[in-house]
């Protein structure tokens, strides 16, 4: 299989993420929001890389914020 096309990027010339794969937070918003963010709603339970505890911005991230709703889920029922 041959590739249809090759993109670099140069991550340090992106405006959001200011040189790094995931976006760089001020201080104090992880501690300040994460909370609301993973919090909830009814019957919805979010999950995401954003809502993760630790390695926020990442595949690991994600799958322990997947498992952590999964198990919300499962405590509710």
């Amino acid at each position: 299989m041959t590739p249809e096309a090759f993109i670099e990027q140069d991550w340090t010339r992106k405006r959001w993420t200011r040189g790094c794969p995931v976006s760089a937070l001020e201080p104090g918003v992880i501690t300040d929001f994460l909370p609301i963010l993973a919090q909830p709603f009814e019957l919805v339970h979010w999950a995401g890389t954003e809502t993760a505890v630790y390695w926020n911005g990442f595949m690991d991230g994600a799958v322990s914020s997947g498992m952590r709703a999964a198990q919300e889920v499962l405590e509710s029922l």
